[in-house]
């Protein structure tokens, strides 16, 4: 078997192996913890589907690309499992970028080695098949560099598209510009391949901004709330940011500058330019660890690919053919065993309480601090409801009455349990029950309700 023909098997065995581990751990799903925004995004797609406005009717705190993105699955019937799918293929655009950024860097097998090894990251791994606007806008950014690094006119104009589309989807892509700056300032044409992404990327935004409206309560709650919360007085690092930190966070990145100083010694100096604007990407994501408040694992989504294209040229620029080879199939076999082994998440019981709110008519309103159970009962939760996080409530773009009178027309309440909770207000939890006499505790929820339900197995 000739090298080519070995290349083409490889490439076969990674694509096959990124797609079944994001499979399998989308087959988890439902007996796992989710992250609380996974229910947020949900609900908004389903509210957007079902034709409510964002930012006038659905309360929504991003660009409104990705709930008009999301919501098309449900808009078109297609359900729950289609719009997951979306997202693992969010998650495998981001794999596939990572692995053209190290073929750039130090050829196939390195690419291979680095898709590979974003599929196997841990916040890759629990966010490959979650609802949520930071996936998509990582796999754009990654792809807007990809096409910078390729250095010509049309894939200038190719790379400002795609950064306003991820400008679109969530503010944080402005992090890669830096990226993007030093990729143009090093062509011959600088002065061109600044105009051609600039001008593209702007169009793109302009353009989405033309058909958001109302454009002022889009602005209050996109920029006012985070501006609001980041001046709020206690903004600690939660928990499983420590975690992570230990876990993945530090060893990724020394393994990241191991990479990088490898790249500097073992590559030609025509590779090392597009080193420069990676190094620059992985830089700012420590920048943005350090000094975003709140902080959360998903946040560094948008980092995953520069670190993982570094580390798999600079230890691949050691090695011979034949390790090469061996390496990426090794990386291939255990992407695919980790995920079918080894949890990334918690393990979370919900079939009673689920049951109790399968016993609600499918569609009903809901009002809850935990709106993916909702969702996964088949229920809906209030439009201006779907997001009832900590941040939103602590920056005043939730009160205490919006809570209590988006249950006018619902058919309960449900408190999630006291480590998910975000209706701490003493007020809410003495309104509830003299509104909805009948109440129900399961899986640390308690469903209060206006009648009798048949919750038994």
């Amino acid at each position: 078997m000739n090298v080519s023909s070995t290349a083409r098997g490889l490439l076969a065995a990674t694509a096959v192996a990124v797609f079944a581990t994001f499979l399998a751990r989308a087959s988890q799903r439902q007996v796992v913890r989710l992250d609380y925004d996974d229910g947020v995004y949900w609900q908004t797609a389903l509210a957007v589907a079902d034709g409510y406005q964002p930012y006038s009717e659905v309360f929504f705190a991003q660009p409104p690309l990705y709930a008009w993105l999301s919501a098309l699955p449900f808009a078109l019937d297609a359900g729950e499992v289609a719009a997951r799918l979306l997202t693992i293929g969010w998650a495998v655009l981001l794999a596939a970028g990572a692995g053209l950024l190290g073929c750039v860097l130090a050829g196939r097998y390195a690419g291979m080695a680095a898709a590979l090894l974003v599929a196997l990251l841990p916040p890759v791994q629990r966010y490959c098949f979650q609802f949520g606007a930071d996936l998509p806008t990582a796999a754009l950014v990654t792809w807007s560099v990809v096409c910078a690094v390729r250095a010509r006119p049309r894939w200038w104009l190719a790379s400002g598209t795609l950064l306003g589309a991820a400008l679109s989807m969530k503010l944080i892509a402005v992090v890669v510009i830096p990226a993007l700056l030093v990729s143009a300032l090093a062509c011959q044409r600088r002065l061109a391949a600044l105009a051609s992404v600039s001008a593209a990327a702007v169009a793109v935004c302009a353009l989405v901004l033309i058909v958001t409206s109302p454009p002022e309560h889009a602005w209050d709650q996109i920029v006012g709330l985070r501006l609001i919360a980041a001046d709020l007085q206690g903004q600690p690092v939660p928990d499983g940011v420590i975690t992570m930190l230990a876990l993945w966070i530090v060893p990724f990145g020394l393994l990241s500058g191991a990479g990088a100083y490898l790249c500097l010694r073992r590559l030609p100096q025509e590779r090392r330019r597009p080193l420069v604007a990676l190094v620059l990407w992985g830089v700012t994501g420590v920048l943005v660890a350090g000094l975003h408040r709140p902080i959360f694992e998903h946040h560094l989504l948008l980092f995953v690919a520069p670190g993982a294209a570094v580390i798999a040229a600079g230890f691949f620029a050691l090695l011979r053919s034949k390790a090469k080879v061996v390496t990426t199939t090794a990386l291939a076999l255990i992407c695919v065993v980790q995920a079918l082994t080894l949890p990334v998440s918690s393990p979370r019981e919900t079939s009673a309480i689920l049951r109790c709110l399968r016993a609600l008519p499918s569609g009903s309103v809901l009002v809850t601090d935990d709106q993916e159970i909702a969702a996964r009962a088949g229920l809906r939760t209030p439009p201006w409801l779907v997001d009832t996080s900590r941040v939103r409530i602590s920056s005043g773009h939730l009160t205490t009455a919006e809570i209590i009178a988006g249950a006018s027309g619902a058919v309960g309440v449900l408190f999630a349990p006291p480590d998910r909770a975000k209706f701490v207000d003493p007020a809410i939890k003495a309104w509830a029950p003299q509104r909805f006499p009948v109440s129900y505790t399961a899986d640390g929820y308690l469903l209060v309700v206006s009648t009798p339900l048949n919750c038994a197995p």
